[in-house]
């Protein structure tokens, strides 16, 4: 008896010592739990630079890192990457795993590819990130743009607060319209611009119209869809963004007119001749005094912006209402890559830059004082002794960082710059299938065929500087040959599944 009484108290005894060292153990796990969620996190941020790395940029970030600290206890290490090789290191970076926790990504052909980092499960469903971290990124963005970019059920990038609306204007050298008493109040149509352009080259006949701002694009880019979606390629649109009805737009008759129009436009000498194979940019063109007039997709105030840009006054001509599909929406976001060691942080940070103004600014101007002045409340220009030559910050790039309307603006744009933008954001027509984004896997080879096909017939049937009536035919052919209706049957499939769950 006393040996059961003996071993049971020592099993007893056991019992609670193991016990003891389970919490302590749970203890010391809770302490080093709270003690890591007090050190401060680093993040690292990337995002597209447009020149050499700012000698001032350690200096922002330090002046950004104070506020980040403050809120969230975080650090930030800002990571410009060039242009030319953004897409390129951002991809390695991506798929290497290393480190990076926020990085702009966007569903720009060629460049940014947003769906395909999807597919790869490089980015990180955000969600719950953005209900539990992103009360600034949601009142800031409206639910239609804020979830534009969901695939399948999660949404992995956020817009920036910015352009997410435009409309297609004519840019033309107002010194001409005024010399030449031209009416602009008469033009109703894209084709009332014929008279335009014949008054013009008859009385400057070396200056040219250049069809579109892109020397990747064309004229029927600039003229084509004024009632439709396009969906990211052209191959298979809407021509009509109220109707999910997916259309051949090389058969449509619309498209057509539109070819019709830049062959009889390209044989009255008005549009530059080499334009098919041209890579000099409109405005460099407008400020040598080659072209008088390009089409753009603007925004409010565009026409003050490309009179800086091209040296003379211009006029903005609309040739369409403000609009805005997914194409729009998605060509440049935020993301929060897979392989991030804290997404929550990343979500917090991200946050900052759609509801804290002073980041915003530091950010996109620099320091006050150093890289900028007040002028007023919200206008600000250079310092004393400072300019586009020597200053140490100037990224040029307010429009990616996150929240563009908490920012000033500069000293020669319109005050109200940012309350014009929401009202154009807000009123713009939409798409039925904004929200949509097309999978291409099941179709890549076809894809791939029929975008060879575009690049050899593109440029010279939709800048007129060929016969529609005899390589309109040979087009048409080539497309259907490299599997075009494939293509259009597979985007009209998964365009109705996704009106089904929309």
């Amino acid at each position: 008896m006393k040996k059961i009484i003996s071993l049971l108290s020592i099993v007893v005894s056991l019992f609670i010592i193991l016990s003891a060292c389970s919490n302590t153990s749970s203890s010391d796990s809770s302490d080093n739990n709270e003690s890591k969620s007090k050190e401060t996190v680093e993040l690292k941020m990337a995002y597209i630079s447009f020149g050499p790395e700012p000698a001032d940029l350690e200096l922002v970030q330090g002046e950004i890192n104070k506020i980040t600290k403050e809120e969230i206890n975080v650090k930030v290490d800002l990571e410009p990457i060039n242009v030319g090789q953004y897409a390129q290191q951002t991809n390695l970076m991506l798929s290497s795993g290393e480190k990076l926790d926020l990085l702009v990504t966007g569903n720009l052909s060629g460049f940014l590819d947003y769906p395909g980092q999807v597919a790869k499960g490089q980015l990180y469903p955000l969600n719950d990130l953005l209900d539990q971290h992103g009360q600034g990124i949601k009142d800031a963005l409206s639910s239609d743009y804020l979830y534009t970019p969901t695939i399948g059920e999660d949404t992995y990038g956020v817009p920036q607060v910015r352009d997410l609306a435009m409309f297609r204007n004519l840019i033309i050298r107002k010194d001409l319209v005024d010399k030449y008493n031209i009416d602009l109040n008469s033009i109703n149509t894209v084709e009332d611009l014929t008279d335009v352009f014949r008054v013009i080259k008859e009385n400057e006949p070396d200056m040219y119209l250049m069809p579109n701002e892109s020397t990747s694009a064309s004229l029927v880019n600039s003229i084509g869809y004024m009632n439709g979606d396009f969906l990211a390629d052209t191959i298979g649109v809407l021509l009509d963004s109220s109707k999910l009805e997916i259309s051949n737009y090389v058969e449509s008759e619309q498209y057509e007119n539109e070819i019709n129009l830049a062959r009889k436009w390209y044989k009255a000498g008005y549009i530059l001749p080499d334009v098919a194979t041209n890579t000099e940019s409109a405005q460099n063109l407008m400020k040598s005094g080659k072209v008088f007039a390009f089409f753009k997709s603007g925004i409010p105030y565009i026409a003050e912006k490309e009179s800086r840009v091209v040296g003379h006054e211009v006029i903005s001509v609309p040739i369409s209402g403000s609009f805005t599909d997914t194409s729009t929406v998605t060509k440049f976001m935020w993301a929060i890559p897979q392989s991030a060691e804290y997404p929550e942080k990343s979500m917090e940070l991200l946050n900052l830059f759609y509801s804290n103004a002073d980041i915003m600014n530091l950010i996109s101007w620099g320091i006050e004082g150093k890289h900028y002045v007040k002028v007023s409340d919200n206008v600000i220009t250079y310092p004393e002794g400072v300019n586009a030559d020597n200053i140490g910050y100037a990224p040029n790039a307010g429009w990616q960082f996150g929240n563009q309307m908490l920012t000033y603006v500069w000293e020669d744009t319109p005050p109200d710059m940012w309350e014009k933008m929401v009202e154009l954001n807000e009123s713009a027509e939409k798409s039925a299938a904004l929200g949509f984004i097309f999978d291409t896997s099941p179709v890549k080879t076809e894809l791939a065929a029929v975008t060879n096909v575009i690049s050899q017939f593109k440029a010279s049937i939709e800048n007129g500087v060929v016969d529609p009536e005899t390589e309109l035919p040979k087009y048409q052919e080539k497309l259907k040959q490299a599997g075009i209706d494939k293509i259009i049957e597979e985007k009209q499939k998964q365009l109705d599944k996704w009106a089904e769950t929309k």
